[in-house]
């Protein structure tokens, strides 16, 4: 047999294994999600979710998804299948998808468990640190064979964030901050949660960082007792000043004296794509502001 011939072949081989090939990754539960082939039709249940399926590329191949999924703006002409937390299974099944991609904290894990039951393939996406987020791009990139944009949007989040690190990060004076994320009943989050991570990365310091559980609801004498530097309510217009309003009656407050009460964009901090450097940007801003 002639090189030129032997050297096709091996070529043409290696292809044809390559076309049979399982595309295999790891969720963020830990097991292994394999397909036979690019997915081509996916659900997402999570607006977070649908947001890092477009920055992956794939935001044309998402067939339904979940209330509130409302960004990119074309994220809003997606078919809806219910909400995070009471998914339409039928409707489901009868888009017909090849991937299901969930919310492992949000969506009840009985409803995750019917959708495995029924055959279906689940990806449990749960990013919990700012690298999580690219790494959920550059997945999601490999079971829907986008990984040029995806590597673009990775590239793109990475630089900025290290932009953002190297401005803020150990450059001002630690604070202690009170992170308010629902008001009746009072909420707000532990050390584990990214939201307080990226407090950290801004030279902030939760209150409750040492709080066994991701959420907690404190009582008003609990937050007065922390007495913190800065209180940020994540909500935005006349909601987040009313949910400041209750914590202004409270004088000796070093963050009433000190004028530190501050409303945050919540879309920019609770959802877990790249948006939520914004969310930092913004929080950054407000507790190094004086």
């Amino acid at each position: 047999m002639k090189p030129l011939i032997i050297v096709t072949s091996i070529i043409l081989f290696f292809f044809s294994l390559r076309a049979y090939a399982e595309i295999t990754v790891i969720d963020d539960a830990g097991e292994v999600i394999s397909l036979k082939q690019a997915a081509k039709r996916v659900i997402s249940l999570s607006p977070g979710t649908t947001e890092l399926i477009f920055s992956a590329g794939g935001g044309h191949l998402i067939k339904g998804a979940v209330s509130y999924s409302d960004y990119p703006e074309a994220a809003k002409r997606i078919p809806q299948i219910g909400s995070y937390n009471a998914v339409d299974l039928e409707k489901i099944v009868s888009l017909n998808p090849d991937l299901i991609i969930a919310w492992q904290s949000g969506n009840p894990p009985l409803q995750i468990s019917k959708l495995k039951k029924m055959g279906l393939t689940v990806f449990i996406s749960e990013p919990r640190e700012l690298s999580d987020i690219p790494s959920s791009i550059k997945k999601f990139g490999i079971l829907l064979a986008t990984e040029t944009t995806a590597d673009k949007a990775i590239n793109k989040f990475n630089a900025r964030l290290n932009e953002l690190t190297n401005k803020y990060t150990g450059k001002f004076k630690t604070k202690s901050v009170f992170i308010q994320i629902w008001n009746t009943p009072i909420m707000s989050i532990n050390g584990q949660h990214l939201i307080s991570k990226i407090v950290a990365n801004c030279n902030g310091r939760n209150i409750f960082t040492d709080y066994p559980q991701l959420t907690l609801t404190p009582s008003v004498e609990t937050v007065i007792s922390a007495n913190p530097d800065v209180i940020i309510a994540s909500r935005q217009g006349n909601l987040g000043e009313k949910w400041l309003r209750q914590w202004r009656k409270w004088h000796f407050l070093s963050a009433v004296k000190k004028h530190r009460l501050f409303t945050a964009n919540p879309d920019n901090l609770v959802r877990h794509t790249p948006r939520i450097l914004n969310g930092m940007e913004e929080v950054c801003a407000l507790i190094n502001a004086n």
